[in-house]
């Protein structure tokens, strides 16, 4: 609560914060971002996180938007390394990885980030099961979803999409609003 003060006292209303992966590897580099390998601890530190940003309401000059992050199973990259695939089960990603989404969103977070990392094959950023099936349509989310730094041209990366056009058409099909640094909604979003 108190940063959320600082930041909106300085102009911030849209705060990339929480980050609520499930993080099991240590090699992973933003596990210390996170808290922890337990769903139930996340679950509950990330809607009380919500709560601290966007306080009473999001009308409140002290306030802000909550964007949780990173969705969804970003901690469980192989290896530990950044922006790698996932291959898990349904079971898990619905039992370990979803439940501090959830919560969150319960909380009313206002946003949801989502990963770099594909989950069995599908990049998070254009996985449309994960975003408007299970996002908006079973946790019944209907605020912003803003790509990661970038993530939209890492389509191209992941062998989804072989240009920013194609990348930028699977995002928006996936239920991705907001393109952040990609600049692929700005340059095609006519198209």
């Amino acid at each position: 609560r108190v940063a959320t003060r600082e930041a909106t006292a300085a102009g911030i209303r849209w705060i990339f914060a929480p980050m609520v992966d499930v993080a099991r590897d240590a090699r992973w580099g933003r596990i210390v971002e996170g808290c922890g390998e337990d769903p139930y601890l996340n679950a509950v530190m990330a809607a009380a996180r919500v709560r601290g940003i966007q306080g009473d309401g999001i009308d409140n000059p002290e306030s802000a938007i909550a964007t949780v992050k990173h969705y969804i199973a970003y901690g469980a990259a192989e290896g530990g390394r950044d922006y790698n695939t996932v291959d898990l089960s349904e079971r898990s990603l619905r039992e370990t990885y979803l439940p501090p989404f959830t919560a969150a969103i319960e909380a009313g977070a206002g946003a949801v980030m989502v990963a770099f990392n594909e989950i069995n094959a599908v990049p998070a950023t254009s996985n449309r099961f994960t975003v408007e099936e299970i996002l908006r349509g079973e946790l019944d989310f209907d605020g912003i979803v803003v790509s990661d730094w970038g993530s939209i041209y890492e389509l191209k990366n992941h062998r989804s999409a072989g240009d920013l056009l194609s990348a930028s058409a699977q995002a928006l099909n996936a239920g991705v609003d907001i393109d952040m640094e990609s600049r692929g909604y700005v340059k095609h979003l006519e198209s």
